[in-house]
């Protein structure tokens, strides 16, 4: 387990919400909307990986942490 993961995991448990995304990341929760939008692909790796509880939105911290390592994230395999 990576250090990033253990970070973000002891902070936001299992997924974190976009806000909590957002501020991780140092950007605006709109901003963040905008940027998700785009067909990049460290923005499609977090697009695929989404999850719906109800009508809220949740990002694995697994695939977060992948990607601030600079590793892209299998999404099959998480």
């Amino acid at each position: 387990m990576s250090l990033t993961l253990e970070i973000l995991k002891e902070k936001y448990g299992a997924v974190m919400t976009l806000e909590q995304l957002a501020d991780t990341l140092s950007r605006k929760p709109e901003g963040l909307r905008m940027a998700l939008l785009r067909k990049e692909p460290w923005a499609e790796d977090i697009n695929k990986a989404k999850v719906y509880i109800g009508r809220r939105v949740y990002f694995p911290v697994e695939v977060i942490a992948n990607l601030l390592d600079g590793a892209s994230s299998d999404i099959n395999n998480s």
